[in-house]
């Protein structure tokens, strides 16, 4: 039990914590604090978010002219955690702050500007997919299709020194456009790997501001707080490391849709596939937008006035696909290697769950079913909830509004999908964010603290255990509450079960 001078003891202290937050200087600051202990703790050899290899970049990595390689291992690792954390409290603390209307839209973007700008200063952070590219730009631009090859058949090139060796002979799973885009930054670059990595470093940093500039834009035209926006997208951890810092072309992708959906709103129909489907063109998962463009050009509710439509729509989005591939000269060999990706096998993706419990119960009475078998059983089912998930969205948004139904039915597939990455959980994030209601506003802070936890070492299994004991926490309160036990503090108590307390005393008064 808790006593009395316990709770004051606690009170206390949160109302101290509360009161060094609620200044805007102070959060400003320690967001700075944060930044820079990110950046101080990347430079050693021992903290593994930034590639350490020769070339990876500027400071930070054998041969460069600056390095913190005299720093213990211990000290780097605790000074990088502790600004990890710290930012996250800190960007919790913003959100509050913003909901209560403590912050102007200037005030916003400096913040983020005093916070996010010394990162800058350290290299690509928790992914080396960006080398991957550069390597790719790099073959487009000696015309060998990365459709057919990996980065590997480059033979001796300063650009393998970072690239990922699990990805050294995978072949591409990108569209044409994306391809075309990194092979003309390869040429800009002169052929060199370091400032082809910076130059689609920078292209994704502007890839990100478009799209928070758009989400805000939406939110502003359906009367919403675009400050609320700005603070969940521009500021969103997961945005500023996963997209922006590590330059993932899921950020071109995102660009381009919400651009779309900006054309949608101004009524620039074949606009708004067009530009969608450039964003499919570099990554397909936003192709999911056409559909909704379509389905929402005829008022007419019935299933017979959508087919035109969507047929038409439809044509033009093949149309757009085809042209880029053409002109390009790229192709469509992307097509057969989107299950790339699915290589990856992550604790954290409930179909890969799935299929190990499976198999390791029905192995313990001889059922043949490999587990490979039951990966792709699960993986197949998974995709096919993910698209029923999408159908019933495209059905019911003009009840969920397009943004909404967008953002769910990107969450769906990076859920029920094969491989689960924190960059892809920000598809789904970015449209929710524009109309979030006081419950989809916890929803993302919470899915985005978890998806920083899923992008540390060993940070699926962290996620998927969590996972597991929040469920079987749950389920035994539940249990305890239908008995009559409570195991939860009177004021929780209340606020999980209120429901169900207005439901007896109703049933009791009837």
């Amino acid at each position: 039990m808790i006593t009395t001078l316990q709770k004051d003891t606690i009170g206390s202290i949160l109302r101290s914590l509360d009161s060094n937050l609620a200044s805007k200087k102070r959060l400003r600051y320690l967001g700075l604090v944060s930044s820079v202990l990110i950046v101080v703790g990347s430079l050693s050899p021992s903290v593994p978010f930034t590639s350490k290899a020769v070339g990876a970049w500027f400071i930070g990595v054998p041969g460069s002219l600056f390095t913190l390689w005299f720093i213990p291992d211990v000290i780097s690792q605790i000074l990088y955690y502790v600004g990890f954390i710290l930012g996250i409290v800190v960007w919790v603390a913003v959100v509050r702050q913003v909901i209560e209307k403590q912050y102007t839209t200037k005030e916003l973007l400096l913040l983020a500007s005093v916070w996010f700008v010394p990162l800058l200063l350290a290299g690509p952070l928790y992914s080396k997919d960006i080398y991957s590219y550069a390597a790719i730009g790099e073959m487009v631009s000696r015309h060998i299709s990365p459709y057919l090859y990996g980065p590997n058949i480059l033979g001796a090139t300063p650009y393998l020194n970072t690239v990922d060796p699990f990805w050294g002979n995978a072949p591409a799973p990108y569209g044409p456009a994306f391809l075309w885009f990194a092979g003309t930054m390869a040429v800009l670059s002169q052929h060199n790997p370091v400032f082809t990595m910076v130059l689609l470093r920078v292209s994704a940093i502007i890839a990100v501001v478009v799209i928070t500039v758009c989400a805000m834009w939406l939110a502003n035209a359906s009367g919403r707080d675009k400050n609320l926006t700005l603070v969940l997208v521009g500021l969103n951890p997961l945005v500023v490391f996963h997209l922006a810092s590590s330059g993932h072309n899921d950020a071109y992708m995102l660009a381009f849709l919400a651009l779309g959906l900006i054309a949608l709103r101004k009524n620039y129909r074949i606009l708004s596939v067009v530009l969608i489907s450039v964003g499919a063109s570099v990554k397909i998962p936003v192709i999911l937008g056409v559909a909704f463009v379509a389905w929402t050009s005829n008022p007419d509710s019935a299933i017979r006035a959508k087919i035109k439509p969507m047929f038409f729509y439809g044509l033009v989005s093949i149309a757009t696909l085809a042209l880029i591939s053409i002109v390009t000269g790229i192709g469509w060999g992307w097509l057969s290697n989107l299950g790339t990706p699915g290589i990856i096998r992550s604790a954290a993706v409930p179909t890969t769950i799935f299929a190990n419990w499976s198999y390791r119960i029905t192995s313990l009475v001889g059922f043949p079913l490999q587990i490979g078998g039951w990966l792709t059983l699960f993986r197949a089912l998974g995709l096919l909830l993910a698209g029923a998930t999408g159908l019933f969205f495209v059905w019911k948004c003009e009840k969920y509004t397009i943004e909404k139904s967008i953002g769910y039915s990107l969450l769906a597939l990076v859920l029920f999908g094969p491989v689960i990455q924190p960059w892809y959980i920000v598809w789904g994030l970015v449209f929710l964010a524009i109309r979030p209601s006081t419950r989809v506003i916890t929803g993302i802070v919470v899915v985005s603290v978890a998806g920083m936890l899923l992008g540390l070492p060993d940070g699926p299994t962290l996620v998927s255990w969590t996972g597991y004991l929040t469920l079987i926490s749950a389920g035994l309160v539940l249990a305890a509450n239908r008995i009559g036990i409570r195991v939860l503090p009177g004021s929780l108590h209340d606020v999980f079960f209120q429901k169900n307390h207005a439901v007896s005393a109703t049933a009791q008064i009837s």
